[in-house]
């Protein structure tokens, strides 16, 4: 069985919003639940990091600092005594690696940047965006029950595709396309579902 979680909202705070509260950059507060067209949410992000002179390792500096959320880190390590863990985000490797070495260590699949010659994002490359679907078909297809965990409209075709899909304090939006899914308010509730869900497969943690 095969954990595969959403990182920011659900594990860690918004890494590009702490950006713009540190930059005092407005256009970095958009995340994909003001804009769902994320092509169009991402020019609008490096458009406003070119103004505003940002370099990709300037970035990093202030990223590297988010701290996974409380109790993060346990659950994680919880679950992680039961199934495999992946987290699969739509977030950038460049700016999300510390946070999962921070949660423990676990494998990320994420998005990169393309940097131009002064350090600057130039460009993206979308290797999760659109993707999580086929990702989890490749778990299943290996054998593995997959458990997804989202918080937005960008997570639902992860856990459409998943044997066990659970909404984590999800938008409005989210909840009208997936109505019959559990949700959890916090860590602790979406442990008891997953409990429920290794008991029901013959296991406990």
């Amino acid at each position: 069985m095969i954990a595969a979680i959403d990182l920011e909202g659900v594990l860690a705070p918004e890494i590009w919003p702490h950006l713009g509260d540190h930059f005092r950059v407005e256009e970095l507060h958009l995340t994909t639940r003001d804009v769902a067209d994320f092509e169009e949410l991402m020019r609008r992000r490096v458009e406003a990091l070119n103004r505003a002179g940002l370099t990709l390792a300037r970035l990093q500096e202030v990223a590297h600092d988010v701290r996974p959320y409380l109790g993060s880190h346990e659950f994680l390590d919880r679950i992680r005594r039961r199934c495999q863990v992946m987290i699969i985000s739509d977030t950038f490797h460049e700016f999300a690696e510390p946070v999962v070495e921070r949660l423990g260590g676990y494998n990320l699949f994420a998005n990169q940047f393309e940097v131009d010659a002064q350090g600057r994002i130039a460009g993206w490359k979308l290797r999760i965006r659109g993707q999580k679907a086929r990702v989890v078909q490749g778990m299943k297809s290996a054998g593995f029950k997959v458990i997804g965990m989202g918080d937005s409209l960008n997570d639902l075709s992860l856990l459409e595709s998943a044997d066990y899909p659970i909404l984590y304090r999800p938008v409005p939006a989210l909840r009208q396309r997936l109505p019959q899914a559990p949700t959890a308010n916090g860590l602790d509730e979406a442990l008891q579902i997953f409990v429920g869900i290794f008991r029901s497969n013959g296991g406990r943690i």
